[in-house]
């Protein structure tokens, strides 16, 4: 299961077992507590991890008539909140790193960023920036976030997702690849300095 540590496995079923209302209760209440808990070994934020768990059973529970997932509960659980986490980190974390990027700039002398990058232009690159990493795949998405945004080394990656330092480095390789690609339309060289600088 990409990148997701979870507890030793507790009896449960496939998800589809769960379409009546009692019997989802009872699914929310066995479970809510140690996916909170786990998202915040993610996230850092009770709140945000709360808000993140919520998503998840609110999901569940709109495709339950629907969704037929052949694994464990534990499992698709666990995996659906770690994805949710991810993808809540992402706009965050990229908002953050650049706002910090520019700041260096700035303080450096090395550009007038403060005059090419007004809040708006900011809160629209960043937007930009964000897209384009929801458009890698899946894999490669997800080893860009953990290396370049949540500071996790290539050995870590490939422990945590199973995978070779090889692939991971790969993997890396063609995400920042193709974000240069997909952001040359922006025409600021500001943003491909930035995305180097995700790389120190």
């Amino acid at each position: 299961m990409d990148g997701v540590k979870v507890p030793e496995e507790k009896k449960g079923g496939v998800v589809s077992d769960w379409k009546d209302e009692a019997a989802f209760e009872k699914l929310f209440r066995e479970w809510y507590a140690p996916l909170c808990g786990y998202a915040e070994s993610l996230l850092h934020d009770r709140d945000a991890s709360e808000d993140a768990v919520q998503g998840v059973f609110c999901t569940l529970w709109e495709k339950r008539t629907v969704l037929r997932v052949e694994e464990s509960v534990k499992s698709y659980l666990y995996r659906a909140v770690y994805n949710a986490a991810i993808n809540m980190l992402e706009h965050e974390k990229v908002k953050a790193a650049f706002a910090r990027f520019l700041h260096e700039r700035e303080e450096a002398g090395e550009n007038n960023t403060e005059h090419y990058f007004s809040e708006e232009a900011r809160t629209a690159v960043v937007a930009e920036i964000n897209r384009a990493i929801d458009a890698l795949p899946g894999q490669c998405r997800e080893i860009l976030l953990l290396s370049r945004f949540l500071g996790k080394k290539s050995a870590e990656i490939a422990e945590m997702l199973h995978i070779s330092v090889r692939t991971v480095e790969a993997q890396l390789y063609r995400a920042m690849k193709r974000l240069k690609q997909d952001l040359a339309h922006l025409r600021n060289q500001e943003v491909l300095l930035f995305l180097a600088w995700t790389s120190r």
